[in-house]
Formats: structure tokens, C-alpha cells, sequence
């Protein structure tokens, strides 16, 4: 009967170890396009972590048959919806110490590994299951867990405030010190040829209490100041400080956000638009702009018209034209620009909180043309958005987004779609 049971369980072992090899020889490995993705999971949707301090919370995954520690790191945010920092004007929406239903947990989609199955050693607690699901229907899962000693190392993203340098495996980006939206450096790693992006394009146009006055604000007149930054191994947020001026009175005063992923840049625009000084400036628009440095022979795509290509070449011709009459929908709004030279970018832009203006798309290809901010002549392409039709008063929110690829590949508007899609998401008590 010892035998039979000693037998049993060698069996059963051997079962489970082939199982679990086979279940990840199915799994292929996540594609590009999603394997950096940043998987964002809401508090409140992980009941049982909610009041528990932040401090004994990690995340974990199978790897190699073994339950490791994983890059994780967990943002707070205030009332407005926003990463918190403190000094700021907007207060914490929840407990600095504890996890509220307004904490996000971020990690990379490709570190999700494996089942779990209970039959490896760990350190600390098992509280919650979070499964992924790509696009192919293929799960993979990570865990959280409570009074776990061990901690990933890894960062994907590092970031020196004294040197306004952000660092990724595939990108790196170094900004005026006095100004977060001036570019003294941009690089990709395995682009094949000089610097790609020259400069990031902001541009406040309106008329004087008449659109007969009309007054043109740029690069070195908006100037956005570092106040704060969160360093995250996932997810870097740097607070910027964003007045706009008129005739030396302050119009408008508002929060900007940078966010820093290992593929992704992201600017997060918010503020109130005060009644009395939103008067004097007649029919506002904004502009922004990535300016491309001489990426002759890329070509250019947009939402509106994707059956359309741009080709770079210093002159709009007949077909960029087209594109550019197409225009832009404000709710599906991307921009692909792809370069040829193993870099391919894609913006979005979303308006936030019921703010909703119509939008026109901005595309120059032009060789001479200079602009206030940039390193290198030419508008090679320069490619972005002008918001239009600004409210009288209240709440501007926008967020524009940049993803960056060695090269996107098939139909535009499903990848376009899939680029900024995340999987389906569950989350188990254990």
C-alpha cells in the first residue's frame, strides 16, 4: 500500500510537470505591440487590498516554474483624477499609507507568466489572482501578494530630475531644465540614422478682445516648470507647472503631467478656463505638434483618411492635401507616421471631463521652414493637432499620446485600435 501511494504521487508529480510545461509551450510569446503595454489595475476593483498598507503590497509571477517578484509600482491620485503630488493644489483622494479604491497597480503586460497552481515555494501571501487575456484569447496571470520580502529590481524606465533625462530600453529624451516642453535631445535605439524627433510644437493663436488683433504664442513664450516627480520602475510622472499669458495677464494657469513609459510619452493637459480672462482672447486654438527631423521618405496616415498616403519629401503635394482636408474626428483621431528606419510613431489625442472641441489636423513638409525651439530646419514632417472652438469658462482637459515601434505592420486602422487597447482584465481573491 506504501508503494502504491509512493507511486501515486510520482505519477501525479510527473503529470503536473509535463502539464505545466506543455500549458507554456502553448503560450507564445506576447507580440511587440502589446508586450509593453502598462496593465493598470484599479483598486477598486481588488476588494480584499483595500485599507491594507501599501508598504506589504508586491506583485509576483511564474517564471521558469517558480513563483518571482515582478517590476510593479502602485500610483495614488488625487481628487481630480490625476497623479497625486504633494504641494500641489489638488488633494489626495485617498490614504497616503494605504490602498484606496483610487490607487492604480501598474505593471508590463509581459511579465505575466503561468497559472499558479500551488505547488511552488513563495514568500509572503497569495491575496489576489489577476488574470490577462490577449488578443488571441491565450490567459496569463500575476499575483499579488502581502509581507513579501523580495523585490524586483529591474526599471523600465529611469529618470534623473537634475538632468531632465529620461531613459528607456528603447527611447531617451532630455529636456530644457527651464522648460519640460522644449526637447534638448531625443533619441531611439535602433532607428538608422541621426536624431528622428527634433522638438515638441506648442502654439496658443486668438485675437485681442477682436480677431482683427490677432497674437501668436509659441515655444518661447509658453513655458511649462518642473515642480515634482514620481520614479516608478513601470511609469515616470514628472509635474509641470503651465501659465499662458496675454498683454502680461495670466489667462490661463494649468496642471500638465508628463508620462514616461518604456514605449510611450504621454501629456496630460488640465485646468479651468476662468470666464473673465477667457474674454479677452476672440476664437483660441492650440496646436501641438511633433516636429520630425528630415525623415525624407516616410509617409504619413491618419484616421480620417487611411486609404490616403502622405510621402515626406519637403513639398505638400496633391495627396498630402487630401490628407489634410480629411481632418481629424475628435473621438478617433490617430496619426501614424511611419519612417522607414526601423521607427514608427502613432498619436492620439482624448479629451477628459466633458471637455469636447472640434479638432483639425496639422501636417507641413517643408524643407526650409523653422520654428521657435527646434535644433534642425525643416518640417519633416511637423504632424499633430489644432483644438478649435475653446469653452467660455470651465474644465479643458486633454491628454496626447505617443507610441513608439520599431514598425507597425498589416491594416492601420485595426493596429492603430490595437496599439492602445489593453487585454481583458479579471481580478480573484485568493
Amino acid at each position: 500500500m506504501g508503494i502504491l501511494r509512493v507511486l501515486t504521487r510520482v505519477i501525479l508529480t510527473t503529470f503536473l510537470t509535463v502539464y505545466g510545461a506543455l500549458c507554456q509551450a502553448v503560450t507564445p510569446p506576447l507580440q511587440h505591440i502589446d508586450a509593453f503595454k502598462i496593465i493598470t489595475v484599479e483598486g477598486e476593483d481588488v476588494p480584499s487590498l483595500l485599507g491594507l498598507p501599501l508598504e506589504q503590497l508586491s506583485l509576483a509571477a511564474m517564471i521558469d516554474g517558480l513563483l518571482e517578484p515582478i517590476p510593479f509600482q502602485i500610483d495614488q491620485y488625487n481628487v481630480g483624477g490625476a497623479v497625486f503630488f504633494e504641494g500641489w493644489d489638488v488633494p489626495l483622494a485617498g490614504d497616503p499609507e494605504r490602498m484606496d479604491a483610487t490607487d492604480k497597480i501598474l505593471f508590463l503586460f509581459k511579465d505575466a507568466g503561468e497559472r499558479y497552481r500551488g505547488k511552488s515555494l513563495h514568500d509572503g501571501t497569495l491575496l489576489a489572482e489577476i488574470l490577462t487575456r490577449d488578443a488571441q484569447g491565450y490567459e496569463r496571470y500575476v499575483y499579488v501578494m502581502q509581507n513579501s520580502r523580495l523585490r524586483s529590481d529591474e526599471q523600465y524606465v529611469r529618470y534623473s530630475a537634475e538632468e531632465g533625462l529620461v531613459e528607456t530600453d528603447f527611447y531617451s529624451i532630455r529636456y530644457h531644465p527651464n522648460n519640460h516642453l522644449v526637447w534638448d535631445d531625443f533619441s531611439y535605439v535602433n532607428y538608422l540614422g541621426e536624431r528622428p524627433l527634433d522638438s515638441l510644437n506648442l502654439k496658443l493663436r486668438g485675437g485681442v478682445l477682436t480677431s482683427l488683433a490677432e497674437v501668436e504664442l509659441d515655444n518661447e513664450q509658453l513655458i511649462a516648470v518642473p515642480r515634482g516627480e514620481k520614479i516608478g520602475p513601470i511609469r515616470t510622472t514628472t509635474q509641470l507647472d503651465f501659465s499662458v499669458y496675454f498683454l502680461a495677464v495670466r489667462i490661463l494657469n494649468l496642471s500638465v503631467q508628463i508620462h514616461h513609459g518604456p514605449k510611450s510619452l504621454m501629456y496630460d493637459v488640465r485646468g479651468v478656463i476662468p470666464e473673465l480672462r477667457r474674454s479677452l482672447v476672440v476664437e483660441p486654438t492650440i496646436t501641438m505638434s511633433i516636429d520630425a527631423n528630415r525623415l525624407i521618405g516616410a509617409t504619413v496616415r491618419t484616421s480620417a483618411a487611411p486609404q490616403l498616403q502622405g510621402v515626406v519629401d519637403g513639398t505638400i503635394d496633391a495627396q498630402e492635401q487630401k490628407v489634410i482636408e480629411a481632418g481629424l474626428d475628435p473621438h478617433n483621431n490617430w496619426i501614424w507616421v511611419s519612417t522607414k528606419r526601423n521607427l514608427d510613431f502613432l498619436s492620439y489625442v482624448d479629451y477628459l471631463g466633458g471637455f469636447d472641441s472640434k479638432m483639425s489636423l496639422l501636417l507641413e513638409d517643408d524643407l526650409e521652414r523653422t520654428r521657435p525651439g527646434e535644433l534642425f530646419p525643416g518640417q519633416l514632417p511637423n504632424t499633430g493637432y489644432i483644438i478649435e472652438d475653446f469653452p467660455k469658462k470651465g474644465f479643458i482637459g486633454v491628454v496626447v499620446s505617443l507610441l513608439m515601434s520599431d514598425g507597425y505592420d498589416g491594416d492601420p486602422n485595426e493596429f492603430a485600435v490595437r496599439a492602445r487597447s489593453l487585454p481583458d482584465i479579471e481580478v480573484r481573491p485568493l
